[in-house]
This record gives C-alpha cells, structure tokens and sequence, in this order.
C-alpha cells in the first residue's frame, strides 16, 4: 500500500492560495469553515 499522506517538506502552488477569498467562500459553503472564521481571516488579510 503506498503512503497517501504528502511529506512535510513538499510544495504545491495551491497551498498558497488556501486564504484567498475565494477559497474561503468554498470552505464555508462546504462548512470546513465556519462564517465567523472566514471574517476573522478577511480581517487578518486586509490589516497585512
């Protein structure tokens, strides 16, 4: 059986983009992510 989880050290350009607005919309329409969080992210995004 081959090992399904990603070695830490590895990169994908996904993971970049994991916090674009985008990306929280699907997350919380898919309730990984709850409304509050995704505001709380917002938030964090713009005062960077």
């Amino acid at each position: 059986m081959k090992n399904k989880y990603v070695k830490e050290d590895e990169y994908f350009e996904d993971d970049e983009n994991i916090y674009s607005e985008e990306s929280r919309e699907l997350l919380v329409d898919e309730d990984e992510l709850s409304p509050e969080e995704a505001a709380f992210m917002k938030g964090y995004e713009e005062a960077g």
